[in-house]
C-alpha cells in the first residue's frame, strides 16, 4: 500500500512546498513592510496568521483543536508543543489569537526569505552553541514576559525524526518557567507528521487531512525552584506523551 501511495505523497510535497514558497514571495513585502521597526510587529503577527491559515486552506489541511479553552486569556507563559512537523507553526499560528514570540535555533538565519521572521527582531533566535549569547537571549524573553506576551519553545529544540515518538527536552523552557514563575502549556500535535512528515521527497508521510491538536491545562510552577526543573520537565514530557502513546501505541 505505501508504494502506492508514494506517488500521491510526491505530488503532495512538492504542491505545499510549491504553495508556501509562492505565497511567502507575494507576502514578503507586507512582511518587510511590518517587521521594519517593532510598533509593527503586532500587524505583521495579524499577517502571520492570515498566512499560516492560508497555507492550511491550498494544503487542504483541516485544524481540529481539543482544549482550547485551555489557553490563557491573558499574560506570560510558555507555550511547550511536541515538534512533529513543518506544519506546527502554521498550526501554532492559526491557534492562538494573541500576540505571541517565537524562540527557533540560529540556524533559521540561513533559510531563504523564512529568516525574516527572526532576524527582524519579532522572535528570538538562540544559538546553543555561543554560551554568551544566552545573556541577550535571556534579556530579551525577560524582556518579553515583563510585557505579558506568551512564548512559545519548542522543548525538543528540533523537529524530531522519530515521529511519532518524542526525542529528549531540554530544560531551558522549564528552567526559564521556574525562574519567571508563569505557567508552563503543554501542547500535542498528534497527527501533524502524518500530514507532512520531516523527511525526503521519496520518503515519509504526506497527505491532506486532519491536523489533531490538544491544548492541556496549564502547569502552575508558583513556588517552584530551580530543583523542580527536572520534575517539571518530566511532567511536561509525560502530559505531551500520553495522547501519542494512546494513539500510536508507544512505550515512554
Amino acid at each position: 500500500m505505501n508504494h502506492l501511495l508514494l506517488p500521491f505523497r510526491v505530488v503532495y510535497k512538492i504542491y505545499y512546498l510549491l504553495c508556501f514558497a509562492v505565497s511567502l514571495i507575494l507576502l514578503y513585502p507586507v512582511f518587510k513592510y511590518y517587521l521594519a521597526t517593532p510598533s509593527r510587529y503586532p500587524k505583521a503577527f495579524v499577517v502571520m496568521r492570515f498566512w499560516a491559515k492560508l497555507l492550511n486552506i491550498l494544503g487542504m489541511i483541516r485544524i481540529k483543536v481539543d482544549g482550547g479553552n485551555n489557553i490563557p486569556a491573558e499574560g506570560s507563559y510558555i507555550i511547550c508543543p511536541n515538534h512533529s512537523s513543518f506544519l506546527d507553526i502554521t498550526g501554532l499560528y492559526s491557534i492562538f489569537k494573541n500576540y505571541f514570540v517565537f524562540t527557533g535555533k540560529k540556524e533559521i538565519e540561513k533559510w531563504p526569505l523564512f529568516h525574516i521572521f527572526y532576524t527582524s527582531g519579532m522572535n528570538i533566535l538562540v544559538d546553543r552553541e555561543n554560551k554568551s549569547d544566552a545573556i541577550r537571549v535571556f534579556k530579551r524573553i525577560s524582556e518579553e514576559i515583563k510585557n505579558g506576551k506568551p512564548l512559545i519553545m519548542f522543548p525538543e529544540g528540533t523537529i524530531s525524526k522519530q515521529v511519532p515518538n518524542l526525542t529528549s527536552f531540554k530544560s531551558g523552557a522549564f528552567a526559564m518557567a521556574i525562574q519567571k514563575q508563569i505557567p508552563v502549556l503543554p501542547v500535542t500535535f498528534l497527527t501533524n507528521w502524518e500530514r507532512l512528515q520531516r523527511a525526503g521527497l521519496f520518503t515519509g508521510k504526506a497527505s491532506p487531512g486532519l491536523s489533531e491538536v490538544i491544548i492541556h491545562k496549564p502547569i502552575s510552577t508558583a513556588g517552584l525552584t530551580k530543583n523542580d526543573i527536572d520534575l517539571l520537565q518530566a511532567q511536561v514530557r509525560e502530559i505531551i506523551n500520553e495522547p501519542l502513546k494512546m494513539r500510536y501505541g508507544l512505550s515512554d
